[in-house]
């Protein structure tokens, strides 16, 4: 297999982090740049000390763009639309910019871009799209736990769709803000973005890809939990039935498919995504539950685009990803 040089643009921020673990796991991706204005001229174990004792600790951060291979942008929405252009080789976009068409980006993202979308980075939307592509947009958090937990019943989806989500504070980025500074978040829930969160419309995009409704409605409710890191979806979904997700997520070595309710520790740190279908014991009527927890850092952002360059790439879909998380 061929091998690539990496640089992660952004490296300051949760998801610029979790994307240099994930390339020092990979046996085919060399990380050879970072980036971070802020942090210019320091070295990465400056910004991450767990980095230390490693030569690519004492790699100093630059300013601008350093030519590689692949480029992973992790950074501020509005900022990737800016860069991406002057770039060579290929390019995730883990920030929402090439996610939506017009004028439905606009709405969610509150500027305009003349550019079309990207590839929607969503593996179970099909591998054979990736063909040929250098230019990946990668999902959001919430879109990639929310079009897992739908996608197997896509063709059988009521018109409107109820789901609630909890999300930890990494999700909100490392600049601090009054949501997310820990003595407002510890031991509370603040449902916030109620019924107008921008990663709504990708949901309907990837259902859309998938053959379900064009124009689902998908009423989402997100919470802040007082967690670091991690995404629940819950969403009640008359007729779902178990077989329908195993047999769709069969051979995926990324997603699996319970009956039981889940457990958030079981992805945390992870690049999995767990789904569990729960119906009543007495299995009367067609009531059922799906849920969906995934590492928001992990599968909602960095292994997620790692996950790309490997499609991108023809490999394996889980290459570098065989890593897990802590045990406790």
């Amino acid at each position: 297999m061929e091998s690539l040089t990496v640089c992660i643009h952004g490296v300051s921020g949760y998801t610029g982090a979790e994307c240099v673990r994930w390339v020092l796991n990979h046996p085919r991706l060399t990380l050879t740049g970072a980036t971070a204005q802020k942090a210019a001229g320091k070295p990465l174990a400056a910004l991450w000390p767990r980095l230390g004792r490693t030569a690519v600790g004492q790699m100093v951060v630059q300013a601008g763009p350093v030519d590689a291979d692949v480029h992973l942008l992790c950074l501020p929405h509005g900022q990737a639309v800016i860069h991406a252009p002057e770039l060579r080789g290929m390019v995730v976009d883990l920030s929402g910019d090439h996610r939506l068409a017009e004028p439905v980006h606009s709405a969610a993202y509150g500027f305009a871009r003349e550019t079309p979308p990207w590839l929607y980075g969503l593996p179970e939307l099909g591998v054979e799209r990736y063909a040929g592509q250098t230019r990946v947009a990668n999902p959001g958090c919430f879109a990639s736990a929310l079009a897992l937990a739908l996608l197997p019943a896509a063709s059988r989806l009521p018109d409107v769709i109820y789901a609630t989500g909890l999300t930890g504070s990494t999700g909100s980025g490392a600049t601090p803000s009054e949501g997310t500074h820990h003595p407002m978040r510890d031991e509370n829930l603040r449902p916030y973005k109620v019924l107008a969160h921008q990663h709504v419309p990708e949901v309907q995009r990837a259902l859309a890809e998938a053959g379900g409704p064009a124009c689902a409605s998908v009423q989402f409710v997100p919470i802040s939990a007082p967690i670091r890191r991690g995404i629940l979806v819950s969403i009640p979904l008359p007729g779902a039935e178990i077989a329908q997700y195993k047999k769709f997520y069969a051979g995926n070595p990324l997603v699996t498919v319970s009956d039981q309710p889940p457990d958030l520790l079981s992805v945390t740190g992870t690049p999995l995504t767990q789904v569990s279908v729960v119906r009543p014991r007495d299995g009367n009527g067609d009531h059922a539950v799906v849920f969906s927890v995934i590492d928001n850092l992990g599968r909602g952002a960095a292994s997620q685009a790692i996950a790309n360059v490997n499609l991108m790439m023809g490999w394996p879909v889980d290459l570098g990803l065989g890593a897990f998380g802590a045990l406790v």
